[in-house]
C-alpha cells in the first residue's frame, strides 16, 4: 500500500483558524480591544502569540496599515521575544510601529529585525521623514526596548543617536546589523563603544584615518571606565553601506573584545590593514577572536601576515584573484564567498580549491560570467552543505554520492540536465533555487517531461526537499526584454506536490509557461481541500495562505 500523503498538523490548522478569527474580529474595527487582549494574554503562551504575529506579518493580507499593528497590539506584551518584518512589506510607517511597541509595553524583545526599503538618494533627501521615524525608535529604545536586545537588525533605519542609545542601554547586544544606514558615521560607532569620547575622535581624525602610530596608541590606552558594555558583548557587527570610514573599523577591532565578524563588503575600507594596525600596537592582544574576514584587497604577503593573527578564522569574503594557490596559508575555512569580478578565473579558483576545499561547508560565488563544473566542485569539496554559483555538469552522468551533505543550493544553470543531476546526486537537499539561463548552442528545453522523469525515478532528494524555486526566465544584462527558457506548465506543479512528501513551498510559478493566477488559485483550492501542507509562490504571494 502506498504511504499516506502528509497533511497539515492539527497545530498548524488551529493557528490558521485562530488568526483568521482574530483578523475577522479586528476588521469590524471595535472601539475597545482591551477585554479581548486581557483574555488572550491569559490564555495563550507568549511563544504562541509570537507565532501568530509572525504569521500575520508573513501573510501580509491586510490592505491597511492599521490591521497588522492591531494584531501586534492585541497579542504582544513584554513576554514576546522576537519581531521580524520590513515596513515596506507590512504597509505601515515605522513610527506607528514603535508607538505600538511603547503602548503595549513590548520591552522584552531579544530579537528585532526591521528593514526599511529606501535607497541612499531618498534617505539623504527626506531627512524630516527619517527624523519622525527615528524619534519613535529612539523613544522605544530608551523606554526599555534596548535593555534585553541581543540581536538587532536596522537596515536603512539607524542613525548616530540610535547607536548612542544602544551604547548606554543595550547591555546584552551581541549582533548588530546597520547595513544601508547612511546617517551613521564614525561618531555613531564611537558612541556605541565609548563614553563621551567622540571629541577625541574628531580632534585626531586625520591621524587615526592615516593610522598614525601615536594616535592609535593613545586610543588603545582608553580606560575601562570609558568603555560601554557593548565592547564586551558584541560578537558580530555589519556596517556595509554606511557613512563610516576606516576609523570605525579600527574602533571596533580595538575595543570589541569578543568580535568574531565585522563587515559586509566594505570596498572603501580595508579591514585587513586595520587588523595589522591593531597587531602593531604595543599592547595588542596575541591574536584576534575574528572568525570572519571581509576584505577584497588581500595580496599574498598581507594574507600570510593576517592568517597568523587570525587563528580562529573559518569564513572569508574576498576576490578570487586573492585566493592563494597553495595549501596551509589560511586556517581550514568552512565558509568562502569569492568574487569573480566578471573575469574567467576558473583555473585559479580550482587551483585554490584543490588544496583548500576539503573542509568547506558553504561556497558562494558572485559576479560569475562562466559556469563551473559541479562535478569538480563536488570532488574538491566533499562535505559541502550549501552552494550559490553558476554551474554546469558537462557530459557526465555519474551521480554516485556527489553531494551527500548538500542541503541548500542556489544555482544558475543553462540546461535542465543540470537540475536533473543535482536532484539525483544531492540526497539530503532541503532548499533548491534554480535560475535557468539560455546559452548559444544549447538546444535543451526545461519542460514538463523533466519533472515527470524526476517523479518517475523518485530520488531521495524528492523526499527531502522543503523548498523548490524554479525561475523559468532570463533577463540578461545586455537586453531590455525577458527571454523564456522553459515550458513548465501547471501540471508539473501538481506532479511535484503529489510526489514529494516533504515539499512545503513551490515557486516561482509566475515564470512558468502560461501559468496564470487563476491556475494557481485552482491548485491552491485543491491543496486546501486535500489538506496538503504545501504552498505555491506566485509573484511573491503564497497560496493558499497559512
Amino acid at each position: 500500500m502506498a504511504p499516506l500523503k502528509p497533511v497539515k498538523s492539527l497545530y498548524d490548522s488551529c493557528m490558521s483558524n485562530v488568526l483568521l478569527s482574530l483578523q475577522s474580529y479586528l476588521d469590524k474595527r471595535p472601539d475597545d480591544i482591551s477585554g479581548l487582549k486581557k483574555l488572550l494574554l491569559t490564555l495563550l503562551h507568549g511563544g504562541i502569540r509570537e507565532q501568530l504575529i509572525e504569521r500575520a506579518i508573513l501573510q501580509n493580507r491586510a490592505p491597511t496599515s492599521s490591521a497588522i499593528l492591531d494584531i501586534i497590539e492585541l497579542l504582544a506584551d513584554s513576554s514576546v521575544k522576537q519581531l521580524q518584518f520590513s515596513s515596506a512589506q507590512s504597509g505601515f510607517s515605522s513610527r506607528e510601529l514603535f508607538d505600538t511597541l511603547n503602548a503595549s509595553n513590548i520591552t522584552g524583545l531579544n530579537k528585532l529585525n526591521l528593514k526599511v526599503q529606501v535607497d541612499k538618494f531618498e534617505m539623504l533627501h527626506t531627512s524630516y521623514q527619517f527624523d519622525v521615524f527615528a524619534g519613535g525608535l529612539h523613544n522605544a529604545l530608551r523606554l526599555g526596548l534596548a535593555s534585553n536586545l541581543r540581536v538587532l537588525t536596522l537596515h536603512s533605519a539607524a542613525d548616530n543617536i540610535t547607536l548612542s542609545i544602544l551604547g548606554k542601554h543595550a547591555t546584552q547586544l551581541t549582533y548588530l546589523d546597520i547595513t544601508s544606514s547612511w546617517y551613521v558615521d564614525d561618531n555613531g560607532i564611537c558612541d556605541l563603544l565609548l563614553k563621551e569620547s567622540s571629541n577625541f575622535i574628531n580632534e585626531h581624525w586625520s591621524d587615526l584615518d592615516s593610522s598614525e602610530p601615536r594616535a592609535i596608541h593613545a586610543l588603545s590606552l582608553f580606560p575601562e571606565s570609558q568603555k560601554n558594555q557593548t565592547c564586551n558583548t558584541l560578537s558580530e557587527v555589519k556596517i556595509q553601506d554606511t557613512n563610516t570610514s576606516s576609523i570605525s573599523v579600527l574602533l571596533l577591532l580595538l575595543f570589541g573584545k569578543r568580535l568574531k565578524s565585522l563587515g559586509g563588503f566594505l570596498y572603501s575600507r580595508n579591514i585587513g590593514d586595520a587588523i595589522l594596525t591593531v597587531k602593531s600596537c604595543a599592547n595588542s592582544p596575541p591574536s584576534l577572536e575574528l572568525t570572519e574576514l571581509w576584505d577584497t584587497q588581500l595580496p599574498f604577503e598581507k594574507l600570510s601576515r593576517l592568517a597568523s593573527y587570525l587563528p580562529k578564522l573559518t569564513t572569508l569574503y574576498t576576490r578570487v584573484a586573492c585566493l592563494p594557490p597553495v595549501p596551509n596559508i589560511l586556517p581550514p575555512l568552512k565558509n568562502l564567498t569569492a568574487d569573480f569580478d566578471f573575469v574567467c578565473y576558473n583555473s585559479e579558483f580550482f587551483g585554490y580549491l584543490q588544496y583548500n576545499g576539503a573542509f568547506l561547508k558553504r561556497l558562494v560565488l558572485i559576479d560569475q560570467v562562466f559556469s563551473l563544473p559541479l562535478t569538480d566542485i563536488s570532488r574538491c569539496c566533499p562535505v559541502l552543505e550549501e552552494i550559490v554559483a553558476k554551474v554546469s555538469i558537462g557530459n557526465t552522468f555519474d551521480t554516485s554520492r556527489a553531494f551527500p551533505f548538500l542541503t541548500s543550493a542556489k544555482l544558475r544553470i543553462s540546461s535542465p540536465s543540470t537540475f536533473t543531476w543535482i536532484m539525483r546526486s544531492a540526497d539530503n537537499i532541503k532548499k533548491l533555487e534554480i535560475f535557468l539561463e539560455i546559452e548559444s548552442g544549447n538546444g535543451e528545453t526545461f519542460e514538463d517531461r523533466v519533472i515527470d522523469q524526476i517523479v518517475k525515478e523518485n530520488p531521495k532528494s524528492l523526499q527531502s526537499i522543503h523548498t523548490l524555486s524554479l525561475h523559468m526566465f532570463w533577463h540578461p544584462r545586455s537586453q531590455s526584454y525577458i527571454i523564456s527558457c522553459g515550458t513548465l506548465a501547471i501540471d508539473a506543479a501538481y506532479a511535484l506536490c503529489a510526489a514529494s512528501d516533504s515539499l512545503k513551498v513551490l515557486g516561482e510559478l509566475q515564470t512558468w509557461f502560461m501559468v496564470s493566477r487563476d491556475d494557481v488559485l485552482r491548485m491552491a483550492k485543491h491543496i486546501k481541500e486535500n489538506n496538503w501542507d504545501v504552498q505555491l509562490r506566485y509573484r511573491d504571494v503564497m497560496y493558499p495562505p497559512l
